[in-house]
């Protein structure tokens, strides 16, 4: 999704060649072409993008644009790393208030 929107950012639609999608997740994931399909279908499907399949000189294509969901991906993604953060804080302050309350407790008990 990072690729989409990075490209569809301020236009109205994009054109894509698989073997660009590939080539661009190569670092971090090694997909086949039929995942890729699996993977956009799945982002039509949850309302980030329109999709149209599009055939330049025997070679599929697809003509991307995104939704308004689409549009609010980075945002969105940015809420979901600051809900992770603000989380994690929450299980670490927890996590030193029960070590106090036991240290506490160890020491009255212990007299």
């Amino acid at each position: 999704m990072d690729l989409i929107y990075e490209k569809c950012a301020g236009k109205k639609s994009v054109l894509f060649a698989p073997a660009e999608i590939q080539s661009y997740l190569v670092p971090k994931h090694e997909l086949t072409y039929k995942q890729i399909e699996v993977a956009i279908k799945n982002l039509k499907v949850d309302g980030f993008i329109d999709v149209y399949h599009s055939d330049n000189k025997g070679e599929l294509n697809y003509v991307i644009s995104l939704k308004p969901r689409g549009e609010g991906y980075l945002r969105e993604k940015e809420d979901a790393r600051a809900r992770m953060v603000r989380s994690l804080g929450w299980k670490i302050f927890l996590t030193v208030v029960g070590v106090v309350a036991a240290w506490i407790m160890w020491r009255i008990i212990g007299r």
